[in-house]
């Protein structure tokens, strides 16, 4: 696995890639948005060990920092993603000598990577993705969860307005260490002020929403999800699942982000199950370019 540090001139942030051996290239990248309820998160906290199993399999990993709310409201977050997307297509994949791409993120990276797949899918001429992975993610800004309080995160020591404003900071951050920041989501969550928090007015939830129209335009998507899921609902993962059409593998009574314990043979076989749902997709787009 060879890594490499890039350097965007957009709110400086910083893409790591990690690249196969040349010869096991299949021209094929990989870009991950990172979780963390877009409050708090870093673009390196994919585990090593699916790092190496996606390079080992011949495919380039690109990890992008992104702008973190409450500083940045999301939908900056979304315009910096569309630029960030135009950049890696048009510059980044070029230099790296690649010719395709997936969309992969987790959790509220995975909604990222939708609703942008989902943008894509319907602008003219875009280069699109040939797939999106999504783990434990969500596609819409109306499903009630996002604003109706935890009893899961109830269930924690209370996190105060107070500690809140201690915790914004004067610049807008592109980098929130989960030591630091992760006080902000569990507030968010206790109090059903997520949207609130990320700067959502009303007329902002169907537009950051995947439509019917985007959903019918998708690109093929793999799905994983845990039913003992606390964060996202397990009901919710399945039912946007299906509308998706996506390939579905469920984690039975496991957390939110159960591939975070690479211990468990769950996370492993699921990164297993999708690089060959993966594979399956780029055998068949090199068919058709013959």
């Amino acid at each position: 696995m060879i890594e490499e540090l890039f350097e965007w001139d957009r709110m400086g942030c910083g893409i790591s890639v990690f690249g196969p051996r040349p010869d096991t290239s299949r021209g094929t990248c990989i870009l991950y948005l990172h979780g963390g309820g877009l409050l708090y998160g870093m673009r390196d906290d994919l585990p090593p060990m699916y790092r190496e199993l996606l390079t080992d399999a011949g495919y380039t990993l690109a990890c992008a920092d992104y702008p973190l709310a409450p500083e940045t409201a999301l939908p900056r977050i979304h315009q910096y993603l569309d630029a960030l997307w135009e950049w890696f297509a048009s510059t980044l994949m070029p230099g790296l000598g690649t010719n395709a791409a997936f969309l992969f993120g987790r959790s509220a990276g995975a909604y990222l990577a939708l609703t942008l797949a989902g943008r894509l899918a319907q602008a003219p001429d875009a280069f699109e993705p040939s797939g999106v992975i999504d783990l434990y993610g969500y596609g819409s800004l109306a499903d009630g969860f996002l604003e109706t309080p935890s009893a899961y995160y109830r269930s924690f020591p209370p996190v105060g307005a107070s500690t809140v404003r201690g915790l914004i900071s004067d610049s807008p951050p592109t980098c929130g260490p989960q030591a630091t920041r992760y006080a902000l989501y569990v507030h968010a969550r206790q109090t059903g002020s997520w949207l609130k928090m990320l700067g959502v007015g009303a007329g902002d939830i169907e537009r950051f929403s995947l439509s019917n129209g985007q959903i019918a335009a998708m690109p093929p998507v793999f799905y994983a999800a845990s039913t003992g899921d606390n964060d996202v609902p397990y009901a919710v993962s399945k039912s946007l699942a299906r509308r998706l059409k996506a390939h579905i593998v469920t984690v039975y009574g496991l957390d939110h982000d159960f591939d975070r314990d690479t211990s468990n043979p769950a996370g492993p076989e699921v990164y297993r199950k999708c690089l060959r749902w993966m594979d399956e997709i780029v055998g068949e787009g090199r068919m058709q370019q013959r």
